[in-house]
């Protein structure tokens, strides 16, 4: 799972087997560790609530997502979850998408769970 940070926007991209393990309940979790034992994580799951949610507390970003809406996503041909949330005077988006292969880098970079991408697109 990849996180990316740009503006007031975040955004998590998930490959297939993410998307499968995600879509059978599972959690998915990644940790970045700095210097002096620093950390910040970032957690992706599924609830039964109908809205979906995120939140930052201890060093922990956890977003939220409706089981149904994370099936019906992982299966079909749309590439991503988007929603927004209120932070204090301004407005989080959040994205959930499909980690699209990229074939302009170097085969070794290449991720071979990535989904596959629309012919005529590169990266």
């Amino acid at each position: 799972m990849k996180l990316r940070f740009r503006k007031n926007s975040l955004r998590l991209r998930v490959n297939r087997r993410e998307a499968e393990r995600l879509s059978s309940g599972a959690i998915l979790e990644e940790e970045i560790r700095f210097p002096e034992n620093a950390r910040i994580s970032y957690v992706l799951k599924t609830s039964s609530d109908p809205s979906p949610g995120v939140c930052f507390r201890d060093g922990v970003i956890r977003v939220t997502a409706p089981e149904a809406l994370v099936r019906d996503w992982a299966a079909g041909d749309s590439v991503g979850i988007y929603f927004e949330v209120p932070a204090d005077s301004a407005v989080l988006q959040v994205a959930i998408e499909k980690d699209l292969e990229c074939i302009d880098i170097p085969a070794e970079e290449r991720d071979p769970d990535a989904f596959p991408r629309s012919e005529g697109k590169n990266c």
